[in-house]
């Protein structure tokens, strides 16, 4: 069996680039989020976008990890 590189294994996803983006942003989030802060849907403009950016990180050093194989 021939290990897949992690851009190949994302680029199967049959979602939109931005949907992955978006469920691992609210997984960033729901992660740190304490009581009495506001769930996702509620949370401002400002703070999703902040998250988005770090899901989109996220995506961009896992497409850029070499060979697992070496």
């Amino acid at each position: 069996m021939v290990a897949m590189l992690w851009a190949d294994r994302l680029s199967r996803i049959p979602i939109p680039k931005e949907q992955i983006v978006e469920g691992v942003a609210r997984a960033i989030y729901s992660t740190h989020r304490r009581p009495p802060a506001p769930k996702w849907e509620q949370t401002s403009d400002d703070r999703r976008d902040w998250v988005r950016a770090q899901a989109r990180e996220v995506l961009t050093y896992l497409c850029g990890l070499g060979s697992p194989s070496g």
